[in-house]
């Protein structure tokens, strides 16, 4: 790979609910009941030169464990090969006071990410613009009920075939995984119950022009959710997100 890759780094703890966008697409959503650190690729997401990163920040329950302490949310940028100083930062409390704002929330915060040198251009970006409503369409309802049927009748090559953007995308950006179709047939080839599939729990949540559209289900549920029949405590679930390529919709995170 001739371009350089970024992380992202988050710290949250309990007493809000939070949400980071980069490019105004959600990359994190969570409202924590305890103190939470995660940390996750970002190059797919990143255009070469500025990049908008945005925090909604609202108020929640503090954690009966820590019920004297109030929200905290950082979001920090690094280079994968050099994680020592951040390219880009913000924090709550501290980013907001030192501007000498309020910081009573709901606020919202964050700031312009600079990214040097070249970056291949993100897989949304090829993406047509398309107006849906958040119900959905019957073409993107098709493209989850494609992998839900893949997964529940474990087709290895149907399913490859719904994921197949994801999987480029990603080796595209981050080189070759090998392990990554391994663990997928063998993870599909377990003894999975399924999660009844609901269309009119889906939701399509549209972002960047229309051209992204971030699936999720209105219970609070993933949208596409497995349970191991041996081991009913071992689950599996994901919401994910589309773009409109060729002329259809298509999984491609």
């Amino acid at each position: 790979m001739a371009h350089a890759n970024y992380i992202y780094r988050i710290l949250h703890r309990p007493a809000s609910r939070a949400r980071a966008l980069v490019n105004g697409i959600p990359i994190y959503q969570r409202t924590p009941t305890a103190n939470v650190t995660p940390v996750g690729p970002l190059t797919h997401w990143l255009v070469s030169g500025e990049n908008t990163i945005t925090v909604e920040l609202f108020p929640a329950p503090p954690s009966p464990l820590t019920p004297y302490l109030g929200p905290h949310f950082a979001i920090f940028v690094l280079d994968a090969e050099d994680q020592d100083t951040p390219l880009f930062s913000w924090e709550y409390p501290t980013s907001v006071a030192s501007l000498g704002l309020p910081i009573e929330l709901p606020l919202v915060g964050g700031g312009a990410l600079h990214i040097p040198g070249e970056l291949p251009e993100p897989v949304y970006r090829r993406g047509s613009r398309e107006d849906f409503p958040v119900e959905g369409t019957r073409e993107q309802i098709d493209a989850v009920r494609e992998l839900y049927d893949a997964f529940a009748t474990r087709d290895a090559a149907r399913f490859e075939a719904a994921m197949e953007l994801k999987v480029t995308t990603f080796e595209r950006y981050y080189g070759p995984q090998p392990l990554s179709r391994v663990e997928a047939l063998q993870k599909i080839n377990q003894p999975w119950v399924m999660e009844p599939f609901d269309a009119h729990d889906l939701r399509f949540d549209r972002h960047a022009d229309g051209r992204v559209a971030y699936v999720r289900r209105e219970s609070g549920k993933p949208a596409v959710r497995a349970v191991h029949r041996d081991q009913p405590y071992f689950g599996w679930g994901s919401d994910f997100y589309m773009t409109r390529l060729d002329g259809r919709w298509r999984i491609f995170v």
